[in-house]
C-alpha cells in the first residue's frame, strides 16, 4: 500500500479508537448542475468513503437553481459560521467559486476568518496562508498545441477567451509562450479577451475575427484556440451562423471538458482538468494537514489529459478504429456502367434513404462515394459527411439512433455491390460503414450525456412541490419530509427550526430526524441547539459515518433555521431545491401560526459587534468551547426572559463557572451585565417602531414592567427612553 495511505488509515484509526471520527467539510458556491461542481463532490465523496470519514457540504447551487435570488451570497456568508469544530475538523475550499457573486477581496477575507481551521483550496484564488490543489495552465496549453502542431500541422492560430474570468488571462499567457517556443507569429488581430463570457460578447469577437481574417478552408487562420468549452461552443454557433464550418473550415479547441463540449454541434476537443481527482486528492491533503499541523504544505499541481474530439480535425478514437466485416448476400450489381450512370443510380437511391436532406446535400454524399471508392483518403469523406449531417440535425432535434443506424444500413446495401468485386476496395468500404455506425453512436451518448445536467427536469418535480404548498401545518411539513425525500433519493434529514422567523440564524430546536433515532432519543426531539456546531452528536449515526449537505432555510429575508440533508441522490442542486419548497412551505405555516414576527429580529450582528468592540474576525472564534457570537445569540434567544446562569450553562453543555469566566475574557461583561446590555440595545431599535408602545417593549424584552424598562433604560443611557426617542428619531 502507498506510504501516505498507510499514515492516513493509521491515524484515523488512531482517531476513530479514542472517539473521534474526522469531520470533513466543503465550502463553495458554482453551478452545481454543470459536470465540473458535480466531479468535484464525486471525487471528495469517494475519498471521504475510502478513508471512512465524515463529510459535510456546505456547497450551494446557484447560477441555475429553481428560484434564483441575485442576493444569495448575502446569504451564503452566513453558512460561514457552521464551519467550525467540532462540527468539522477541516474545509475544502472552493473560494474562486464565489467571484462570480461578490469581489473577491470580500471572498479571501470571508475564508480567512476560518483559520485556524485547516483548508486546501481547489480554485485559483490566492488566499493567504491556505494549501491549494491546482492544474497546470502550462502544461495543458503546451499539450493542446503540441497535438495541434504535430498531428495536424496548423501554425496559424487565433485565441478567443474573456478578461472576466483570471484563469483566462493565466491561459493566454500560456498560450503566447507556446506560440514563441515554436517560433510561431502572433497574427495581428487574433487575439481577443471579451468584457464578459456572455454570447453577445463573445459573437463580436467572432464577428470581428471574420472581418479582419479569411476563415474559410483553413486559410489565414487554421485554428481558434479558447481557453473554455463554454467559448468554444459560442464560437462554433457564431461560425455556423456566418457560414464558416468547424472543422472543415477552421479548427477549434476548448478547456475544461465541460458538458458544452460534447452538446456543441462539433463536439470540441479539450482538455480534461481532472475535476475527480482533485477532488479526491484534495480530501488526501487536507487529512495530512490534520495528521501534521506544523507543517508548511506547497501548492499541488494536477497534470491534465488531452480529450480528442472531431472539432480539431480529427474523429474519435471510437470511430477511426472500428473496423469489421459483414457478410451479405446482395441483389443488387451494376457492372460495365459509365459514370454518369453510376451517379444517377446514387442520387435516386441516396435521395430515397436520406429524405430530409436537400438536393445540394444529396449531391455532396454522392461526390463522397465517389472519392471513398477511388481515391481512398484517410478519413473517408462519407464519414466527413455524415458529421456535418449529425451536427445539422442534432442543432435542430434530438438523434434518434434506430433511425440513423437503418440510413447507414440502407446505404451499405446499395454501395457495396459497386465494389464486391474488388477485395481491396469492399474492405476499405466495410471498414467506412463501421465507423459511420460508430460515429452515431459517439453523438448519440453526446446527447444522452448533455441533457444530465438538466438537474431539475424530473418527472415528479411538480407534484412534490405541490405537496410541500400545501402543508399548512409543522406536522404536515414533517409528513412530507418523511414521504417525499425517499422519493427524490434522499436518505435523511435532521431539521433544526427557530420558534420565530429571524433576521439572522440563532438558536433552533433539533424537530425531525430521519430515519428516526432509538426511542430513548427520539423522546428529546425537540432539543434545542445554540448553532449546527452544537448539534448533539448522538443525532448523527453512531454505527457509520455520515455525509450531510447543510442547507439554510430562508424565505427573503426571513430565517426559519437549517436542514442537514444526507447525501443520497448525486444533483448536487436538487438539495436546493428542497431548501426552496420547504422554505416557502414554513413561510406559509409561520405567517398562518403568527410566528413571523421575530423577538429580537432588529438587532443585528454589526451592533452585538460594536458593543463588544471587538474585531468582526473574532466574533464567531470558539475559545475553550464557547465564542463571543454562541453567547450573544442565545442571551438574544431569551432576550424576553430574565437571566438564568444556570439554565444557560446546562444548555451550552459548560459549566456554569466556566461560562461566567468565559464570558467575561471573551465580551468583557458578565452575563448579567451583557444580558442587560442587548436589551437596552434592542430597545433603542423597537423605540423606532412607532406602534410600539414602552409597556410591549417592556414585555417584549422581559421587563417586570413599564417602570422598571425605564429604570434600567435611564441607568445605561442616561435618559428616559421617551426622552432618547425624541432626541434620536427627530
Amino acid at each position: 500500500m502507498n506510504q501516505g495511505i498507510s499514515k492516513r488509515r493509521a491515524f484515523l484509526a488512531n482517531q476513530k479508537n479514542h472517539g473521534h471520527r474526522i469531520t470533513l467539510g466543503f465550502a463553495g458556491i458554482a453551478d452545481f448542475r454543470s459536470f465540473i461542481g458535480q466531479e468535484y463532490i464525486a471525487g471528495m465523496l469517494k475519498a471521504a468513503s475510502d478513508y471512512d470519514i465524515n463529510f459535510i457540504n456546505f456547497a450551494g447551487a446557484i447560477k441555475y437553481s429553481l428560484f434564483y435570488d441575485i442576493d444569495f451570497i448575502s446569504h451564503y456568508l452566513k453558512t460561514f459560521r457552521f464551519m467550525k469544530k467540532p462540527l468539522v475538523d477541516g474545509l475544502v475550499t472552493w473560494a474562486s467559486s464565489l467571484c462570480e457573486l461578490t469581489d473577491s477581496y470580500t471572498v479571501t477575507k470571508a475564508f480567512e476568518a476560518l483559520k485556524p481551521l485547516p483548508m486546501v483550496d481547489i480554485g485559483y484564488l490566492d488566499i493567504r496562508g491556505m494549501t491549494s490543489i491546482r492544474i497546470d495552465n502550462d502544461y495543458s496549453i503546451s499539450l493542446m498545441m503540441k497535438h495541434l502542431l504535430e498531428v495536424h500541422h496548423y501554425t496559424k492560430f487565433a485565441f478567443i477567451g474573456s478578461k472576466s474570468s483570471a484563469p483566462h488571462k493565466m491561459r493566454l499567457t500560456c498560450y503566447k509562450s507556446e506560440l514563441k517556443k515554436h517560433k510561431l507569429p502572433e497574427i495581428e488581430d487574433s487575439i481577443f479577451l471579451t468584457k464578459t463570457m456572455n454570447a453577445v460578447d463573445i459573437a463580436d469577437a467572432v464577428k470581428t475575427l471574420i472581418e479582419k481574417h479569411n476563415l474559410h478552408e483553413k486559410k489565414e487562420i487554421e485554428c481558434i484556440v479558447t481557453p473554455s468549452d463554454i467559448v468554444a461552443a459560442t464560437v462554433i454557433e457564431e461560425l455556423d451562423k456566418n457560414g464558416i464550418s468547424v472543422p472543415n473550415d477552421i479548427a477549434i479547441t476548448g478547456f475544461n471538458n465541460q458538458y458544452s463540449a460534447v452538446s456543441a454541434r462539433s463536439p470540441i476537443t479539450t482538455l480534461n482538468l481532472e475535476y475527480f481527482k482533485r477532488g479526491y486528492a484534495s480530501v488526501e491533503l487536507l487529512i495530512d494537514k490534520i495528521m501534521r499541523p506544523g507543517e508548511v504544505f506547497k501548492t499541488q499541481l494536477v497534470p491534465t489529459s488531452i480529450v480528442v474530439r472531431q472539432s480539431c480535425g480529427c474523429f474519435e478514437d471510437s470511430v477511426v478504429q472500428a473496423e469489421g466485416k459483414l457478410s451479405e448476400n446482395f441483389e443488387i450489381s451494376i457492372e460495365n456502367s459509365s459514370e454518369g450512370v453510376l451517379r444517377d443510380y446514387l442520387y435516386r437511391k441516396t435521395r430515397q434513404i436520406f429524405t430530409h436532406q436537400n438536393e445540394t446535400e444529396i449531391n455532396e454524399l454522392v461526390d463522397s462515394i465517389f472519392s471513398d471508392i477511388y481515391e481512398q483518403e484517410k478519413p473517408g469523406k462519407m464519414l466527413r459527411w455524415f458529421q456535418k449531417i449529425l451536427q445539422n440535425m442534432r442543432k435542430k432535434t434530438n438523434l434518434v439512433n434506430n433511425e440513423l443506424q437503418q440510413n447507414i444500413t440502407n446505404l451499405r446495401k446499395v454501395i457495396l455491390p459497386l465494389v464486391r468485386d474488388d477485395s481491396a476496395q469492399n474492405l476499405h468500404i466495410e471498414d467506412i460503414f463501421h465507423q459511420l455506425r460508430a460515429l452515431i453512436s459517439v453523438f448519440i451518448e453526446y446527447d444522452t450525456i448533455a441533457p444530465r445536467e438538466d438537474t431539475y427536469m424530473m418527472n415528479n418535480l411538480s407534484q412534490i412541490a405541490i405537496n410541500f404548498a400545501s402543508a399548512s401545518s409543522g406536522k404536515q411539513i414533517q409528513d412530507v419530509l418523511r414521504y417525499q425525500l425517499g422519493e427524490m433519493g434522499i436518505p435523511g434529514i435532521i431539521l433544526a427550526l427557530s420558534e420565530n422567523t429571524t433576521s439572522d440564524l440563532g438558536a433552533a430546536n433539533i424537530e425531525l430526524v430521519l430515519p428516526e433515532p432509538p426511542s430513548d432519543i427520539q423522546q428529546k426531539i425537540p432539543q434545542k441547539v445554540i448553532e449546527p456546531a452544537f448539534i448533539p452528536k448522538y443525532f448523527f449515526p453512531q454505527a457509520r459515518r455520515y455525509s450531510f449537505i447543510v442547507e439554510i432555510l430562508r424565505h427573503e429575508n426571513k430565517y426559519f433555521g437549517y436542514a442537514f440533508l444526507e447525501t443520497g441522490n448525486s444533483n448536487i442542486a436538487l438539495y436546493d431545491t428542497v431548501r426552496t419548497l420547504l422554505s416557502n412551505a414554513l413561510n406559509a405555516v409561520y405567517i398562518k401560526e403568527g410566528r413571523n414576527r421575530s423577538r429580537y429580529n432588529v438587532l443585528g450582528e454589526k451592533q452585538i459587534v460594536s458593543i463588544l468592540n471587538l474585531p468582526s474576525n473574532e466574533f464567531d472564534d470558539i475559545h475553550g468551547g464557547l465564542s463571543a457570537s454562541q453567547i450573544t445569540n442565545y442571551l438574544l434567544e431569551h432576550i424576553d426572559e430574565m437571566t438564568n446562569l444556570d439554565k444557560m450553562a446546562s444548555d451550552l453543555s459548560v459549566s456554569k463557572s466556566h461560562l461566567v469566566r468565559k464570558a467575561k475574557e471573551l465580551t468583557g461583561y458578565t452575563i448579567q451585565s451583557l444580558h442587560e446590555k442587548l436589551k437596552i440595545e434592542q430597545a433603542k431599535n423597537l423605540l423606532q417602531v412607532e406602534s410600539l408602545k414602552l409597556a410591549e417593549i417592556a414585555g417584549r424584552l422581559g421587563f417586570q414592567n413599564q417602570n422598571y424598562f425605564s429604570s434600567v433604560f435611564k441607568k445605561n443611557t442616561g435618559m428616559s427612553p421617551r426622552a432618547w426617542a425624541e432626541r434620536n428619531l427627530r
